[in-house]
Order: structure tokens, then sequence, then C-alpha cells
């Protein structure tokens, strides 16, 4: 039961922070605005996950689930870390940052580890999750390729850093990413699957993920936007991670402190690098309401000195962005995405005519009369595992 627990705790965690992530700090979000009960999911010896298809599960019976409720509040998250905690409260680190053990563990708040990590403190929030609802993650990407004949459709299921870096000997924190991914990719059916997971690996080494937050850093997106437009058949319009401007912001400190409090990761911030497009002159931006009306013209890039962090493109999940670029392929991407999707978005203007992004949790339209609409030759799906394996999987199903 203690286990049950702890994976419950961290699957709370999970959801509040998704849902979270770039949203008007007067309008904070819940998991389902009209109802802010969650579903948590956690692992259980000899139990089998339940099932909503009437219709057996393919899935692997190496990872059996489980599922219970609570209600929570959803506080908001802040990008700025001088914000989180009064300095008065914090103790001294026993380790100095840059000088932090591999060997450092410790158990936050919240079900976050804090682990060390070439010389630094690094938190990892765990991911659990289904194999049946990644089946009906895949059913409403499907569905989607169907409704959409003329349109190529993808599927990118982006880790979260816990697959990566979580330590062997920390056990029961975290479940494979890589069965679930794999899973999803083996029941697509006339949708191409953006690897992902493959194009991260290879730079296990460099900064690609946050150490504070439970985003990824734009260096990590780069890699899977290079992937995808290898999927995508633009590969060749991909501009190198040289010609971007990059843009560095000391003393991030993201969501997972605010959530662990825990008072070394506290005392090690990080440093946010932005990359800003390099054809970022050319480009027009307009961002429109969830209904696709009210639209005002503004930039790709809305903190410039990467000052908002991990919401310094796009700025806000809770509207739909279109961006017109100078790219003249014919092509029209659309991304239906969470906030992992993104960081995505600055390495793609290069590669699409036209791209309008719209967040699964805050689409007000028919999916498939704005494809039509919007004249989609391309449509991607771009989340992390955390949306397919778990309760926002319903945003997804929903859209078709």
């Amino acid at each position: 039961m203690k286990k049950i627990k702890l994976i419950s705790i961290i699957w709370t965690v999970a959801l509040l922070l998704l849902s979270t992530s770039c949203t008007s700090a007067e309008n904070p979000v819940i998991p389902d605005e009209t109802n802010p009960t969650a579903w948590l999911v956690g692992t259980a010896s000899n139990e089998t996950p339940p099932s909503d298809s009437g219709t057996a599960s393919t899935a692997p019976k190496k990872e059996t689930e489980i599922m219970t409720t609570v209600s929570q509040d959803v506080p908001e998250t802040t990008s700025d870390f001088t914000e989180t905690a009064e300095a008065t409260e914090i103790s001294i680190p026993p380790e100095s940052p840059g000088s932090v053990p591999d060997t450092y563990r410790e158990d936050g708040e919240s079900g976050i580890k804090i682990i060390g990590r070439n010389g630094h403190y690094m938190g990892l929030m765990g991911c659990w999750g289904t194999f049946e609802l990644c089946e009906e993650y895949a059913k409403a990407v499907n569905r989607a390729a169907e409704a959409l004949p003329d349109t190529r459709v993808y599927s990118m299921v982006i880790p979260t850093s816990s697959e990566f870096y979580t330590p062997e000997d920390v056990t029961g924190f975290t479940a494979s990413q890589k069965d679930k991914i794999d899973h999803i990719a083996e029941n697509l059916v006339n949708v191409t699957n953006a690897d992902a997971y493959s194009a991260l690996s290879a730079h296990l080494e460099e900064p690609i993920y946050t150490r504070t937050d439970h985003h990824w850093q734009p260096l990590g997106a780069y890699y899977a936007a290079e992937a995808f437009a290898l999927s995508a058949e633009v590969k060749d319009k991909f501009a190198p991670l040289t010609q971007y401007t990059q843009v560095d912001k000391e003393g991030y400190m993201g969501s997972l402190y605010n959530y662990s409090k825990s008072a070394v990761l506290y005392g090690d911030p990080e440093t946010f690098t932005l990359y800003i497009s390099p054809n970022d002159k050319a480009l027009k931006t307009t961002y429109y309401d969830t209904s696709f009306k009210n639209g005002y013209e503004s930039d790709l890039f809305v903190s410039r000195d990467a000052g908002a962090y991990y919401c310094s493109f796009l700025g806000s999940d809770d509207r739909i962005a279109e961006i017109k670029t100078d790219c003249d392929n014919g092509r029209t991407l659309v991304i239906f995405k969470e906030s992992y999707g993104n960081a995505l978005v600055p390495f793609l203007t290069s590669c699409f005519e036209s791209i309008y992004v719209c967040d699964v949790r805050y689409f007000d339209l028919n999916a498939k009369e704005f494809c039509e609409r919007v004249g989609a030759t391309d449509l991607l799906f771009a989340v992390c595992t955390f949306t397919p394996a778990g309760p926002n999987c319903s945003y997804v199903q929903n859209l078709f």
C-alpha cells in the first residue's frame, strides 16, 4: 500500500505540472476545468489494467496498473526561481554546486527524486501510465489519418528526463517509457512515427533536459525536430544549430523545486538556453483564442532575452498560434501538442510555409474542419509520454 500511495503522489504531481505549464496567471488550469478530479495511475503486481473498450488489449504484460482518484487544487507554475520561496527559509546545501557527487540521493516532497549528476543536483519526476491508454491514443491518431486522407499524419511521443537519468539503484520510482512509446508505434496505422526517443538517446551527455523543471531544454527539442524533419521529408530545409542565435539565461529554477521543496535544488539554479530561428525577421506570428478568433499579431519569441525561460517562445498554451514563414514549399503544418511540443516550433520555421500550433487541452473547434480550413498538408501530434499514457489522453481522443 505504501508503494501505491507513493506512485499516486508522483502521478498527481505529474498531472498538475503538465496542466500548468505556460498559462495566464489569472487563469490557473486544472486537468479538467469542469471536474477537478484527476485520475492517478500507479502499479501493483498481479493487477490487470482496466479496459474501457470491451476488447482485449494487445499491451505488453510486463507491467500492470491500477487507478485511483483524488481531488487536487492546481497551483500555477512560475518561471522565475526567485518567486518560489523566501531565501531565508533555505538551508545551505551540503555540497556546493559543481561538486555534487553522482551518489547523492534525496526524496523530495510530492514524490520528486533529487539526484547528483555531473556535479549538480537534478530533480526527477517518475512517469507511469497504462498501455491501454497508449492504445487509445494510437486509435485517436489513426482516426485523424482516416479523417484526413490527403494529409500526412505523424506521432511524436517525447520521453521525459526520468527515462534516461534515473540511477539504477533508484528502484520502484518510474516505469519504462520506451515500452509505452514502442507500443504506441506498433499500433499506428497510416501514421508516421517520428522517433524522438532515438534522437534524444544519442545526446544524453548534452543539456537536452532541464535539471530543475519538468520540461526539456530547447536543445533537446532541436534534435527531436531534426528527427521529425527527416520523417516529413523536409530535412533539406532544416537549419543547422549554428545558424540560430543562442541566448543563455542564468538563474533558472523551474517547477521541480516548487513540488520537491528541496533546499539543495533551490541552491543550484541552472542556465536556460533559447535558440532564435535564423529566419526570425521573416516570421509573421498571429495569436488567436481557442476558437480561432480575435487574432492579433505578435512575436514567436515573446521574451527574446529568455527571461520567461520555457515560456519565452509562444508565451502561453491557452491560444492558437499561426506562424507564416519565408519557406515556399507549399507545406502547412498543424501541431496538436501540450507544453512539450512548444519547444519544437522555433526549429521548424525553415521547413514549412505555415505552422499552426494548437494545445490539445485548450482547443474548442472541430479538429478535422480546422485542418481542412487552414489547408493542412501535415499534422503532427507532439506530446510527452505522460499524455498518451495517462488522463490527458482524453484530450487527444476528443479531437477525432
